[in-house]
């Protein structure tokens, strides 16, 4: 698991139209102690505290914010389920909505926060303050949130949380009064550190291609598609963040006599291994145990609905006649899937690009 942890960084801002300036709203920053959240633990993370704070922006001419009501959302329903409360303001003015949970699930019914003149009732819940005064001591508010993050959310690996702030707000002083509304991306951003993490498993049977002994080499490369393995054999992968995939055989992929030597050709039965788009024999294998396909790939996703499935599938490239008999010949793979950092590039989505049909 790799993750790195920094400060958290919240603005939320008044917002017009794409040519004008926004002339009220909030903006503001924290830092918090946060959390490390792990999709892939069934125990939730302990609920986070954390204190906001939010400094009003003050249109030119001597006029005030002086309301903004506001709700948060995820940008994608990957964080369903999540809750954010706040608990505590303190501000020279008012505040009405605490103890109430203002996060909205991706395709909830959003709470109606304009005209700013409305009050918070649930389940209309969202944070209302009313600020006092234009002056310094009147412009900052300090929000203490607590937020908490349900198990196995398909979240992706990162060192924050951030959330849409959507709001309306009004201004009074220094001209005509003024209710404006909007939505600012990312607005908010909590200082909760996803891990890239991942879990991985074979799913199918085994790679086995039966009783070959009386197989010819003929017969294999004439009707080779009569002497493959499964193709619905996978490894399965989840994960938060990019991977990486590498593959190694024991043997370069050759089956081999149980007490036999790999340098004796009767005692060895040679394949080919298609994966991720690869196709690895003992043509191209290097030697044994070296790993011949390494491979990034893109964030798979946290749970059964998103994961990857990576195909693998064997083909007989020689046949058991004339080898030295024995009721096993095998060879062991050995594949490593390693979580790598949110950051790391990784455009290619495995499973889409490298499946077998």
């Amino acid at each position: 698991m790799k993750a790195m942890a920094m400060g958290l960084a919240a603005s939320l801002a008044g917002w017009v139209a794409p040519a004008q300036a926004a002339t009220c709203g909030i903006t503001g920053s924290a830092t918090a102690s946060g959390g490390v959240y792990d999709p892939f633990n069934a125990t939730p993370i302990a609920p986070a505290s954390i204190t906001l704070n939010l400094t009003r922006i003050n249109p030119a001419g001597g006029g005030k914010t002086s309301v903004v009501n506001f709700y948060l959302k995820s940008n994608s329903a990957a964080a369903d389920g999540i809750t954010i409360v706040p608990t505590s303001v303190v501000v020279v003015g008012s505040v009405t909505g605490l103890n109430q949970n203002i996060f909205y699930n991706f395709a909830a019914l959003a709470p109606i926060v304009s005209p700013t003149a409305l009050n918070p009732v649930p389940p209309n819940n969202f944070l209302k303050i009313e600020f006092t005064g234009n002056n310094t001591a009147s412009d900052t508010a300090q929000v203490t949130f607590t937020i908490t993050v349900p198990p196995n959310l398909n979240l992706n690996a990162s060192t924050t949380l951030p959330f849409d702030a959507n709001f309306a707000c009004a201004t009074s002083g220094g001209g005509a009064p003024t209710e404006q509304t909007g939505t600012l991306a990312n607005a908010v951003t909590f200082p909760i550190t996803v891990l890239s993490a991942l879990q991985a498993s074979f799913a199918g049977t085994a790679l086995d291609f039966g009783e070959i002994g009386t197989v010819t080499t003929t017969q294999v490369t004439t009707t080779p598609a009569s002497y493959r393995t499964n193709p619905s054999n996978h490894v399965r992968v989840q994960s938060s963040g990019p991977y990486q995939v590498e593959l190694s055989s024991l043997n370069a992929f050759r089956l081999k006599h149980p007490t036999g030597s790999l340098a004796v050709a009767n005692e060895t039965v040679g394949y080919n291994l298609k994966f991720l788009g690869q196709n690895k024999n003992f043509g191209n294998a290097g030697t044994p145990g070296q790993t011949v396909i390494s491979q990034t790939c893109a964030r798979a996703g946290v749970g059964a609905s998103f994961e990857d499935s990576l195909g693998i599938q064997g083909t007989l490239l020689e046949g058991g006649q004339g080898k030295t008999p024995s009721p096993t010949y095998s060879d062991t793979l050995t594949v490593t899937i390693t979580p790598l950092a949110a950051a790391t590039a990784a455009p290619i989505d495995c499973a889409t690009t490298y499946s077998i049909p």
